[in-house]
């Protein structure tokens, strides 16, 4: 007995068709507002007298859901209900959460508020983020979207066709990396840049550090409300969400270990999980102990920025500066292949390390140099990220559990900056930023080690483009 399948036959004119710009960029804003909160809330707590240690260990803590991204993908796969249903119901509980805790801001139990709450809203983050990339963005597969393609066969048109919750939907194929690139970058400069400055100019005009930060987390709040009233009115999907075309190879009880020991049995695999881990080792190190650099006190070895400055340059220059060295990257995979640019960028990580190191032996540099110095590190990790998807596409390409090798290799990669930012604020109180920065420099190394054995164990392969 046979499922029944949705018609293939192409109508240009279905809702989904017609309003896809008025959803899909707002779609990818949303899921750069989690980084934003998470960068918020740092500060947040640092201005609202939290030590370093707690701080760090604090955002490690609510960064733990990210490394469970392959339970939650079951999670969604049992309790499967329509994409509509999962974007809008996290987006209400990220307004909730959010809300709860600019309310408990005013009082004496702030911080229990933060702990309390907060776990919910990255849980629902994440629950966002697998909706959004496996029914919207992942590129549908299967039987019915070889159909369409032989129905429409429309190659000049450069289109791609996927499946919302059985509705299909016609994009450009340049839209999923516009609005990945775009739409994400517009998220975290409103988050990291305008709201920061908000925070600061208004600690500067009320005097008042816990009416500031409430303020700015009601914003965030209602910036998710709005969109979740939006996504109401515009995101295509019926009552019934057609699960068919939705890859969940290896997300179903006894395939995820069957698939699981499928990957440790495969050299080619075993080297990709290994890069997924080790590339980015001198990137665990900073991206706590780097911002937590940039507003520390000058007596405590930091550069004592203030608010307004910190959104400056972390939430704006260098959200810009990673957005381009993305960009150069992706067009550097597009004209030469992965392989002639891993090396490289294995040994651009070295840069983030040594431009804080530069500042952290100039600690009285003026904003200026700062903002340079922030710009080239992330410039270049945005180069070496781009490397990264790229081999995570290799990973998953034309593999039947795709979605399962894409959850893995998303929570290998955030694993060891979850592990690290643990122990982050405990290495502050036994050696200073300026250890860190040169130990963060050494660690290339293991970046260029683990992509030349990459590229050794799949020299045989056809390059990934």
């Amino acid at each position: 007995m046979t499922d029944k399948q949705p018609k293939t036959t192409y109508h240009p004119h279905r809702r989904g068709t017609k309003t896809r710009w008025l959803w899909l960029p707002s779609l990818m804003f949303g899921d750069g507002v989690a980084v934003s909160v998470l960068v918020l809330t740092m500060v947040m707590l640092r201005r609202m007298g939290l030590d370093t240690a707690d701080t760090a260990l604090a955002i490690a803590l609510l960064s733990i859901p990210v490394m469970l991204r392959p339970l939650f993908e079951m999670v969604v796969t049992h309790f499967w209900g329509t994409t509509k249903v999962w974007i809008l119901s996290t987006q209400f509980i990220s307004a909730l959460s959010l809300a709860a805790v600019a309310f408990t801001l005013h009082t004496s139990s702030w911080l229990l508020g933060t702990v309390c709450f907060m776990p919910f809203f990255v849980c629902s983050s994440v629950f966002y983020n697998i909706a959004l990339h496996r029914f919207y963005i992942d590129t549908s597969q299967g039987l019915h979207l070889s159909q369409v393609h032989q129905q429409n066969p429309t190659p000049q048109q450069d289109t791609m066709v996927r499946w919302c919750d059985g509705e299909m939907v016609t994009l450009h194929s340049s839209t999923p990396q516009y609005h990945n690139t775009t739409t994400s970058i517009m998220a975290l400069l409103f988050g990291c840049g305008v709201m920061m400055m908000i925070a600061g100019n208004m600690e500067v005009v009320t005097r008042n550090i816990r009416y500031s930060w409430s303020l700015v987390f009601y914003i965030m709040a209602g910036v998710e409300l709005f969109l979740w009233l939006w996504h109401t009115i515009f995101l295509p999907g019926g009552t019934h969400g057609y699960a068919k075309p939705k890859p969940t190879m290896g997300l179903h009880r006894g395939e995820f270990r069957i698939s699981l020991r499928r990957m440790l049995k495969r050299k080619d695999d075993i080297t990709a999980l290994t890069f997924f881990i080790l590339f980015l080792l001198p990137e665990t190190l900073l991206a706590l102990t780097a911002p937590l650099f940039l507003i520390a006190k000058p007596h405590n070895g930091g550069l004592g920025l203030s608010p307004q400055e910190f959104a400056f340059t972390q939430g704006t220059i260098a959200v810009i500066a990673i957005a381009l060295g993305y960009t150069l990257g992706g067009k550097a995979i597009k004209k030469h292949g992965l392989r002639r640019w891993l090396l490289p960028s294995a040994l651009l990580l070295a840069v983030p390390g040594a431009a804080l190191l530069f500042l952290s032996y100039n600690t009285a540099a003026p904003l200026s140099i700062v903002a340079a110095s922030l710009a080239a590190g992330h410039a270049a990790l945005g180069f070496a990220l781009s490397m990264v998807k790229q081999v995570v596409v290799h990973f998953t390409r034309n593999m039947p559990d795709n979605t399962l090798r894409h959850a893995i290799a998303r929570t290998l990669i955030a694993t060891p900056f979850v592990l690290v930012g643990m122990f982050a604020g405990a290495m502050l109180t036994l050696i200073d930023y300026q250890h860190i920065f040169l130990l963060a420099t050494e660690l290339s190394v293991a970046s260029l080690t683990v992509a030349a054995l990459y590229l050794y164990r799949t020299r045989r392969q056809p390059q990934a483009e």
